[in-house]
């Protein structure tokens, strides 16, 4: 017997199996006007939520270290997502970076991490060859296997701040409690935005319900649903936040 049984899908395997406590997801038809963190709050009784943390070992921050040296400011960027209409322009991003990293901006000099998972050096190769080669760190990819996800947020830790598409390497820059900020077109901010107040949103300029709402909208067929962001937009909420947070 099972002393407790969690469900996040809210399958019958919850039922099948012999448990003295059962807490089993059932999301309503509001569920994308209620973030997720909240939501699986309530399922444990939790009001408010405990925020989403991690912790770091000493080998991952040391490791973190040799990959991201010294303590000037570093612009994290995550380049890339799950979903092809999620990725905002690369020449955005590298426009974003040159604002915010110029001499008299709030990043000034900061050398520019850009993240990626193991497949996916395709989606940030552009951004890589648009970014000044001598401040880049990059961060994409593990082919020789030394580092993990336990690194990849030790890393995403030192930097200043992190920008980039919704995914879990936002999220897990948010976590890691860096100044944040997520951009989100096709996918519900309110439901997967950046969890904290060290975090911000940047809306496509077309809202999540009318793209999802046009006519003919297939998921499957999309090519890239980002272009209605602007640099200018992204940038105003950037300098928000490290304005409300002493950024810089």
């Amino acid at each position: 017997m099972w002393d407790l049984v969690v469900d996040l899908r809210s399958s019958a395997l919850a039922w099948l199996l012999i448990a003295r406590s059962r807490r089993v997801l059932r999301s309503g038809l509001d569920a994308q006007l209620t973030h997720r963190v909240t939501e699986l709050g309530a399922l444990f009784d939790l009001n408010p939520p405990p925020a989403p943390t991690l912790w770091s070992s000493d080998a991952d921050r040391e490791a973190a270290a040799a990959l991201i040296s010294g303590d000037a400011p570093v612009l994290g960027i995550g380049a890339t997502a799950n979903w092809l209409p999620k990725i905002w322009p690369a020449e955005n991003f590298a426009a974003l970076a040159e604002r915010l990293t110029a001499p008299s901006a709030v990043l000034a000099g900061a050398r520019i991490a850009v993240f990626g998972g193991p497949d996916e050096r395709e989606l940030a190769k552009p951004l890589l060859e648009a970014l000044p080669p001598e401040r880049v760190i990059d961060l994409v990819g593990d082919p020789r296997g030394l580092r993990g996800l336990a690194v990849t947020a030790a890393c995403l830790a030192k930097c200043t701040l992190f920008v980039g598409n919704d995914s879990g390497l936002m999220h897990l820059a948010a976590a890691a409690d860096t100044p944040t900020v997520g951009l989100f077109g096709p996918s519900p901010p309110a439901r997967y935005g950046p969890w904290g107040d060290h975090c911000a949103v940047a809306s496509s300029g077309v809202s999540y319900e009318e793209i999802v709402g046009a006519a003919g909208f297939d998921h499957r067929k999309t090519d890239n649903l980002m272009q209605s962001l602007s640099v200018n937009e992204v940038e105003r909420v950037v300098l928000d936040l490290c304005s409300a947070k002493a950024v810089g």
